[in-house]
C-alpha cells in the first residue's frame, strides 16, 4: 500500500479539547474531550464520542504530553467513521499558516535535545 500522506504520522495519544458547532444543532456550540490516535504537522486522527461530518470546522486545543505544550489549532474534518460502541474516529487536517503552532509541533516531534532538521530550520532557498 502506497502512503499518500505529505507528513509522517506519529502514533501518539494526546488529550485534546474540541470546540465546534454541534453536529445535531449547528446553532449551538459544544466543547468535548477527546484524544489523538496519531498526529503529524498537517493533521491528526482523533477518537471522540461524537461524530463530526466531513468539512466540519473544529477549534482544537492539543495537550502534547511528551513536550508538555498546549497548542491551539483550527482544523477541518476530512473523514469519519464509527469504530466502537459510541466511539468515532475522525481524520482532521490542520489549517495551514500558523507559525507558532508549527514551531510547537516541531519542538514536540523533534525535541530540544535532537535539534530541528536542517530542511525545516533553513527554509527553502532558491
Amino acid at each position: 500500500m502506497i502512503e499518500r500522506r505529505k507528513s509522517k504520522r506519529i502514533k501518539e495519544e494526546n488529550r485534546l479539547l474540541i470546540e465546534a458547532s454541534s453536529p445535531a444543532a449547528p446553532d449551538r456550540s459544544l466543547a468535548i474531550n477527546a484524544f489523538t490516535r496519531d498526529i503529524s504537522f498537517t493533521g491528526a486522527r482523533i477518537w471522540t464520542d461524537l461524530p463530526f461530518p466531513p468539512a466540519s470546522k473544529l477549534d482544537l486545543t492539543l495537550y502534547l504530553s511528551r513536550s508538555r505544550q498546549v497548542v491551539r489549532v483550527r482544523a477541518t474534518v476530512k473523514w469519519g467513521k464509527e469504530c466502537h460502541n459510541g466511539l468515532y474516529e475522525i481524520g482532521v487536517k490542520f489549517q495551514p499558516g500558523i507559525p507558532d503552532t508549527l514551531m510547537a509541533l516541531i519542538t514536540h516531534f523533534y525535541g530540544r535535545e535532537e535539534g530541528i532538521p536542517s530542511e525545516v530550520s533553513r527554509g527553502k532557498t532558491s
